[in-house]
């Protein structure tokens, strides 16, 4: 989070290689002398793109970094990096990398146990301050603040112990000065910075200012800076006093060289510049500008301008109270900032930025409402700044470029998926290094480090590689929409050039879809979708049959050409395979065009499996095994190359169920006894039941019964079976069969006939021992005749019986 105070230093010789994972890192040698400020001298904005060359932070966050000689430091509370080559390894809280070659440093492999939150070289260039949460590391047990060597080991003489976290580090002639949330440092009453000396780490316990009266809690000062000459400390801090001063959000120090340094009249009256609501406990960060002349700082506070979620420039000049030279309002939460000599740079959990210059002395925009939302994949959402205050505000992912004399934003937006924030910015000679909790800048996937790089000491000689994925080499196609692939490469896919050759009348596809002599590059589109990948498509459609290449290559944007793209396909001829039902219910798969490059046999699928062999060419197979239910078929042949699968039409085809015969017959046997016999298919067990009496026999592994029971009279039979849709019951033919009465005498009779006033007499013949019939219908009962054998029904119907139940039997007599 640290401006342009980033100091830019080589290590000495350090006769140093080693092998991590296959990977030859060796660190180059340098000057030890120490080198100006240039990190903000930059004369232009920093590109928009990550490199995608360096080690990945794959968790937590990315709180630090800083550049000493050719290595790039990260500090966080991440666990995990995964190298350039793709493999993950544990290097928790700190690692380093070499500025050109992206190799992890194999050589510092520190083991801390808690947080790295301050990252910041020494002047001379021998050395790197590293500030945090940690109480370990190796062997050594530093407190909350350590000192590497030239060799990035750990400095054991200098030695200062802070009793709380350690937020921002400076160094300043002999002196270091440290900042954070700590009320000791080495048992000295430090509340919340502190002088040490540089060399031992020992207390200046002539300088310990006491901050007072926190607006943030147990949090003290935020972050520290010195203009570029050495002669001024800037401190952002969240007490209300200072030395019992009033200094609200920062505090001013005149150094005085290695003198004790003096607490400076020049102030910030903050609650009173504050006009909406007091934000001053959530600023996140300062920066001061290359020339020294002015700071920034920034924070979050619900979209209330002028001080609250916004970027305000103070002068550093001054002996009184100062007032923000321009506030520019950002609509949500800043927790970084950087200054270079054209920018400044903002990072955090916004998605605007001003799209005006502030007027001397004011804020960018006067909006009335409250943003303070930030949907940042859409800047057409109703919410967004953008939509909101459309005069006002310009859309911006999590990252933005200011004008340093206006606020107003300029062209830059490379953006961030961050869930939280851009928790760090830190400029150096070379471009920006940004910090967050998620794993896309731009929407590149570089984790949670990015480098914005110029790259002018970089050389890419490494040439891209293209591919086709659709259709496939050697494929078979119909209905083709388009044509795509993928492209990669060590930095940018900048161009990809495709064409479509028809090998059957070697012509080119036009752009107006005809073929002719003259090669055509086709449009292209291409999507990012990895780290130097792109995924690149054209629309083709309506191609005639033949055989056809697709050719073509990418560049990147250093002039490196791919090879070559050749990959063949064919469109066919006639449609391919069909299938439809024959007489039978069975499938047949119909087939043609299966001739090709000397192919001989084809191969049928039934639902994704191997049904069977066929020759090639044209023909139909028939599929007698074909179970009920639905089923899919396609066409397996290998043309060329790998095997093509031809999908049949239509897509499911259903075989029905054979429809089950079922037949009931009931007849008397030699003995007069009543013998039921059927046939049903595929039952084997059956229930046999009579009208009057339900229930008779369960018949198993036979189709007759003979009902030796039954009494003398007529007798209607039906058997039950039960098929897989459910219960049925089968009438047995005729409706019903008379069983005589023993001896040949035929039994009782009844006749039916029609009056000529349309009623219906009932006459039947005497039961022995029977005075009581029960006269019924089709419709069921009718009436109950005592003591005689004539009815007469004046409301006529059919299907009339006359029933007894003389001695517990009963029997029917049907009236004819």
């Amino acid at each position: 989070m640290k401006g342009i105070r980033q100091r830019i230093w080589l290590l000495p010789v350090l006769a140093l290689a080693a092998i991590l994972l296959g990977s030859v890192f060796i660190v180059s040698s340098g000057s030890t002398e120490a080198q100006a400020a240039a990190g903000g001298d930059h004369g232009g904005l920093v590109t928009e793109f990550p490199r995608r060359d360096v080690p990945v932070v794959l968790d937590g966050r990315v709180l630090a970094h800083a550049q000493v000689g050719n290595r790039i430091f990260v500090g966080g509370d991440f666990q995990q990096v995964e190298l350039p080559n793709g493999i993950t390894i544990d290097q928790p809280y700190l690692f380093a990398y070499d500025i050109n070659s992206g190799l992890l440093d194999p050589n510092f492999r520190p083991a801390l146990n808690n947080v790295v939150r301050a990252l910041e070289p020494t002047q001379a260039g021998d050395g790197l301050y590293v500030g945090g949460l940690f109480t370990r590391w190796d062997n050594s047990f530093p407190l909350r603040i350590a000192k590497l060597d030239a060799q990035g080991n750990l400095n054991t003489s200098f030695g200062p112990r802070a009793s709380a976290r350690v937020q921002d580090i400076v160094e300043v002639g002999n002196s270091v000065y440290l900042g954070g949330d700590f009320i000791q440092v080495s048992g000295e009453p430090a509340r919340g910075l502190v002088k040490v000396d540089r060399v031992t780490g020992a207390v200046d316990t002539t300088f310990l200012p006491q901050f007072t009266d926190s607006q943030n809690g147990s949090n003290i000062v935020r972050r520290l800076d010195v203009t570029p000459d050495g002669q001024s400390l800037f401190v952002l801090h969240y007490a209300w006093q200072v030395d019992g001063q009033s200094r609200q959000a920062v505090a001013k120090f005149d150094l005085n060289g290695d003198a004790t340094p003096t607490m400076s009249t020049w102030h910030i009256r903050w609650v009173a510049q504050n006009f909406a609501s007091n934000c001053w406990a959530a600023l996140r960060d300062m920066a001061i500008s290359p020339d020294g002349s002015f700071i920034v700082i920034g924070g979050q506070g619900a979209d209330n301008p002028p001080n609250c979620d916004s970027v305000l420039r103070y002068p550093t000049a001054g002996t009184s109270e100062v007032t923000f030279q321009w506030s520019a309002r950002m609509y949500s939460s800043v927790f970084s900032l950087a200054v270079s000599d054209v920018a400044v740079y903002a990072g955090g959990h916004f998605c605007a930025a001003p799209r005006n210059p502030a007027p001397v002395g004011g804020v960018t925009s006067s909006w009335p409402g409250t943003a303070n939302f930030c949907d940042v994949n859409d800047p057409l959402h109703p919410l967004n700044p953008s939509s909101l205050d459309p005069n006002g505000a310009v859309f911006r992912s999590q990252m933005a470029a200011l004008d340093p004399a206006t606020g107003q934003a300029l062209d830059w937006d490379p953006g961030s998926n961050n869930l939280v924030a851009v928790y760090d910015l830190t400029l150096i000679d070379r471009g920006l290094l940004a910090g967050h909790d998620r794993n896309r800048f731009n929407n590149f996937d570089v984790g949670r480090s990015g480098f914005f790089d110029f790259a002018e000491n970089v050389v890419d000689d490494e040439a891209p590689t293209i591919a086709v994925t659709q259709p496939a080499q050697g494929g078979i196609v119909s209905n083709l929409t388009g044509i795509g692939g993928t492209a990669s490469d060590n930095f940018d896919v900048e161009e990809v050039v495709i064409r479509l050759f028809n090998e059957s009348t070697d012509q080119w596809l036009q752009l107006d879809g005809s073929f002719g002599p003259t090669r055509v590059d086709l449009p292209v589109t291409t999507t990012t979708i990895g780290l130097g990948q792109v995924f690149w498509s054209t629309p083709v459609s309506d191609l005639p049959a033949g055989d056809y290449e697709i050719r073509g290559f990418a560049r990147d944007g250093s002039g490196n050409f791919s090879a070559f793209l050749e990959s063949e396909f064919m469109v066919p001829g006639a449609s391919q395979c069909s299938v439809s039902l024959n007489a039978q219910g069975q499938p047949v798969i119909s087939y043609s065009e299966f001739a090709a490059n000397g192919v001989d046999s084809i191969i049928v699928r039934r639902d994704g499996k191997w049904l069977a062999s066929a020759a090639a060419g044209s023909g139909t197979f028939v599929d007698t095994d074909a179970a009920p239910g639905d089923h899919t078929y396609l066409i397996r042949w290998r043309p060329v190359g790998p095997s093509v699968d031809v999908p049949c039409s239509p897509a499911s085809i259903t075989v029905p169920t054979p429809v089950a015969t079922a037949t009931c017959s009931a007849g008397l046997n030699a003995q007069g006894e009543p013998v039921v016999s059927w046939n049903i298919d595929g039952a084997d067990r059956v229930a046999v039941r009579e009208a009057t009496r339900g229930f008779v026999s369960i018949v198993e592994g036979s189709t007759s019964f003979t009902d030796a029971t039954a009494a003398p009279g007529d007798h209607s039979y039906i058997v039950r079976y039960w098929p897989a849709a459910g219960r049925t019951d089968i009438a047995c033919t005729p409706q019903s069969i008379t069983v005589p009465v023993p001896g040949g005498n035929a039994g009782p009779t009844c006749t039916a006939t029609v009056l000529a006033n349309g009623n219906v007499q009932l006459d039947w013949s005497a039961i022995d021992g029977e005075d009581k019939y029960i006269v019924r219908d089709n419709n069921g009962f009718v009436a109950t005749v005592n003591n005689a054998l004539t009815y007469t029904d004046t409301t006529p119907t059919t299907g009339y019986v006359i029933r007894s139940r003389e001695g517990g039997v009963t029997t029917n007599v049907s009236c004819v």
